[in-house]
């Protein structure tokens, strides 16, 4: 896990398709934001027990952090097409938080637009 240099709110997203930057910082695959500002890579592989064809969904497996970093929002980019589902695992154990999903353009500009400041974002930079 990567702590972003100053740690200070609010975080500068961007990013394209199979790309994302935070405050400048490339990242080439999924990452997580997490509540502090650090920065981790999206551990995909706990979900691939649900993989269909060639889509990995967002699981529960994935999620077990929430309780303890207890974000105000939780932004999920579902990738530039917005072709990451959330298994139903996933959305009941998402049901507690208040939680959007968009495609990952879409939530990088709600993030930079609404500088929030306890929040999660799961972002996934393909499809």
């Amino acid at each position: 896990m990567r702590s972003m240099d100053d740690g200070k709110f609010p975080l500068k997203l961007d990013g394209y398709y199979h790309w994302i930057t935070v405050n400048g910082e490339r990242f080439e695959t999924d990452i997580i934001i997490h509540t502090d500002g650090s920065v981790s890579e999206r551990l995909e592989f706990l979900s691939v027990p649900y993989k269909y064809g060639f889509h990995i969904p967002l699981s529960e497996a994935e999620l077990d952090f929430l309780d303890d970093e207890k974000p105000d929002k939780v932004y999920i980019g579902c990738g530039y097409k917005a072709m990451m589902n959330l298994t139903l695992g996933a959305q009941e154990l998402l049901r507690p938080y208040t939680y959007i999903e968009k495609s990952t353009l879409d939530i990088i500009e709600l993030i930079n637009k609404e500088k929030p400041s306890n929040f999660v974002a799961i972002m996934h930079v393909r499809c």
